[in-house]
């Protein structure tokens, strides 16, 4: 599918750990925008849609369970790439945000479309109280320091990092307050003209 493009759009792809804050951006961007139509789109959204069909808790270690078994066994460790091309191409908007980019083999979906990377970072404990505040899966409800430890040195939280620290056009540190960080998204917004239709 070489021939993908999406030319009437500004495609924006977030990596980010667990807690960085990739839904907070989303949500800074829109109310930033508010002129604009933006669409966010979940990495893992076809994961979740196939847990769901197979009745299955949405938990992290599930989703983390199923693209490891599909990767395996088709061999390709993009394996998302192609439902992610079909969603795109039906979709109509001034910005489209590609939420949870976590293999280097994704990178060309973005880079096909001319698409920004963006790398959310945090620092571990700040990350983890977050989490312990706003738990976005079932399996984070009351984790310990310890587990979300272990969790952060998994094979796909440590891809996540080495694709930020090295792909990212544009890193956003989000340790401070909620004004520090939509001033970050503001300074973003103007570098990357993203106002402009």
């Amino acid at each position: 599918m070489a021939d993908f493009a999406v030319p009437a759009m500004k495609t924006i792809a977030l990596v980010a750990e667990n807690g960085a804050g990739k839904g907070f951006f989303v949500k800074i961007i829109k109310k930033l925008l508010p002129e604009l139509s933006i669409v966010s789109v979940r990495f893992s959204d076809p994961l979740v849609e196939i847990l769901d069909l197979l009745d299955k808790q949405r938990s992290r270690d599930n989703i983390d369970a199923l693209v490891t078994a599909l990767r395996e066994a088709f061999h390709d460790q993009g394996i998302l790439e192609g439902a992610l091309k079909k969603r795109l191409q039906g979709i109509k908007s001034d910005i489209i945000i590609l939420d949870g980019l976590r293999k280097k083999k994704e990178v060309s979906l973005v880079r096909e479309s001319n698409g920004i990377f963006v790398y959310i970072t945090a620092d571990q404990r700040v990350r983890y109280e977050r989490r312990k505040r706003e738990a976005e899966k079932p399996d984070e409800l009351g984790m310990s320091w310890d587990q979300f430890v272990e969790q952060g040195n998994a094979p796909p939280q440590r891809e996540i990092r080495h694709i930020g620290e090295t792909v990212a056009d544009a890193t956003i540190e989000n340790n401070g307050s909620v004004e520090e960080f939509e001033l970050k998204v503001k300074e973003f917004i103007q570098r990357y003209h993203l106002a402009e239709k």
